[in-house]
C-alpha cells in the first residue's frame, strides 16, 4: 500500500436529455414549467447538481452495493405543534461507514452554554467544580465534494412538452426544462480521518457514552492526545488500517457505478462517470480541476494536465489513475500519448473508469472490493 493521507480527483457524468437535480418551478407567470437548478458563471446560466445532491447519490449507491448497514435520518426532536424540529442519522462511525465517511452533526438545546444554567442551584454546584459547557457532537465529512457544474456554457438547454389526460375535462399541459452537457465534480479524501475520532475541547466527534460501550466491545481504543494545551480523548477503530481501506476502497468503488438523480423515469440517465482522475497525495489540495472544457468538443486540457503533475510530483504519492470511456473525450488521443512521454509515463495508468478505480483501489490502497 502506499503512504498518502487524501486521495483527490474528478469526474464526468455525460448528462444527455437530462433532468438531474431540480429547482422547483418557474418565476413568473410560468407556473407549470420545472426547471433544474443553475447559476450564473460569467454572462451565462449553466445547470448544476449540488454537492448534496450527488453526495447522496453516492451514499445511496454505496448501501447498494456493500449491503452495509444504512444509517437513515429520522426525526430526534419535535417543535411545541408535533412538527419535526430535528433530523439526524445513527450518529455512529464506529459500526457505520455512512457515518464515518459522510459526517453529521447533532444539534443540542444550549449547545455551547454552561450546562446547568437553567438550574441555580445545580449552576452553583458546577461553578464549584468548574463549569462544564454541552458539548456539540459534530463529525465533518472526510470526503469533501465540489457541485456537478456544465461545462457546456450555451445551446445546453431543451423543453418537454407534456399533458396530464384526464377521464373527464381538457388536458393539463406542463412543462420541464432539461439539459445536454458534461458535469465535472472534483472531490478530496482526506483518508487519514477514517476511523479516527477526536473529543476534543466543546466539540465531540464520538458520542460519549457510546464510546464506552465501544470500548468495552473492543471495537475502538484510546489514543494519546499529542496537543496538551487541549483536553480531550482521541479514539481509533480497533483494526483500524483494514477497515479505512475497505471503507476508501468501497466508496471508490461505489463512485465508479454511481447513479440516481431526479427524473429518471422521464429523462434516465446514466450518472455513472465516463472519465475519472484519482490521485494519493500527502496534502489535502483537490488539485485535478478545470481539466476539461466544452463548446463544439469535450477536450482535455492536456497541457494544465501536465503542469499539475510537474507542480505537485513531489506530493502525488501513488501513480495518477486516468479512467475514460472509449470516444468519450475528442482529444483522447493526446491522453494515451501522455503514457508514452519519459517524463509521465511512470506515472500515470491510463484505462476505462471501472478499470481505473479497481486498479487504484486493489494497488494503492492492498484491498479487493466486496464486488470484485
Amino acid at each position: 500500500m502506499s503512504n498518502f493521507t487524501h486521495i483527490a480527483g474528478t469526474f464526468l457524468i455525460q448528462a444527455n436529455n437530462s433532468f438531474l437535480n431540480g429547482a422547483g418551478l418557474d418565476q413568473g407567470e410560468d407556473r407549470n414549467t420545472t426547471v433544474p437548478k443553475t447559476l450564473k458563471d460569467g454572462n451565462h446560466t449553466v445547470p448544476y447538481v449540488s454537492a448534496q445532491a450527488w453526495k447522496r447519490w453516492l451514499r445511496n449507491t454505496l448501501i447498494e452495493e456493500t449491503r452495509w448497514a444504512q444509517s437513515e435520518l429520522r426525526a430526534i426532536d419535535k417543535n411545541e405543534k408535533g412538527n419535526t424540529k430535528k433530523i439526524a442519522g445513527e450518529l455512529n462511525p464506529v459500526e457505520y461507514a455512512e457515518d464515518d465517511i459522510f459526517g453529521y452533526m447533532e444539534a443540542k438545546s444550549g449547545q455551547g452554554k454552561d450546562a446547568g444554567e437553567d438550574d441555580i442551584e445545580e449552576n452553583e454546584a458546577e461553578k464549584k467544580k468548574g463549569k462544564s459547557k454541552t458539548k456539540a457532537l459534530i463529525r465533518t465529512s472526510p470526503f469533501m465534494a465540489s457541485i456537478l457544474v456544465s461545462l457546456r456554457k450555451k445551446g445546453w438547454r431543451g423543453v418537454d412538452e407534456g399533458f396530464v389526460h384526464l377521464k373527464e375535462g381538457t388536458p393539463q399541459p406542463y412543462r420541464t426544462k432539461f439539459y445536454t452537457t458534461d458535469l465535472q465534480a472534483i472531490f478530496c479524501l482526506d483518508y487519514s480521518r477514517l476511523g479516527v475520532f477526536k473529543n476534543i475541547g466543546d466539540r465531540i466527534e464520538l458520542d460519549e457514552l457510546k464510546s464506552e460501550r465501544f470500548i468495552k466491545d473492543g471495537l475502538i481504543t484510546e489514543v494519546k492526545n499529542g496537543n496538551s494545551r487541549v483536553s480531550g480523548e482521541i479514539y481509533q477503530l480497533t483494526n483500524l488500517e483494514n477497515i479505512r481501506k475497505q471503507r476508501a476502497g468501497e466508496l471508490l468503488n461505489a463512485l465508479s457505478v454511481l447513479r440516481g438523480g431526479a427524473k429518471q423515469a422521464a429523462f434516465g440517465t446514466d450518472v455513472s462517470p465516463k472519465c475519472i482522475i484519482l490521485a494519493g497525495l500527502s496534502c489535502g489540495n483537490p488539485i485535478f480541476n478545470n481539466l476539461f472544457e466544452e463548446e463544439d468538443k469535450l477536450i482535455f486540457k492536456t497541457e494544465a494536465f501536465k503542469q499539475i503533475l510537474g507542480d505537485y510530483r513531489d506530493r502525488i504519492t501513488t501513480k495518477v489513475y486516468v479512467g475514460i470511456r472509449n470516444q468519450y473525450i475528442d482529444n483522447e488521443e493526446e491522453i494515451a500519448a501522455l503514457g508514452n512521454e519519459p517524463e509521465f509515463k511512470d506515472m500515470l495508468v491510463i484505462k476505462s473508469p471501472i478499470e481505473t478505480v479497481k486498479d487504484f483501489v486493489r494497488t494503492e490502497l492492498g484491498y479487493s472490493p466486496i464486488r470484485g
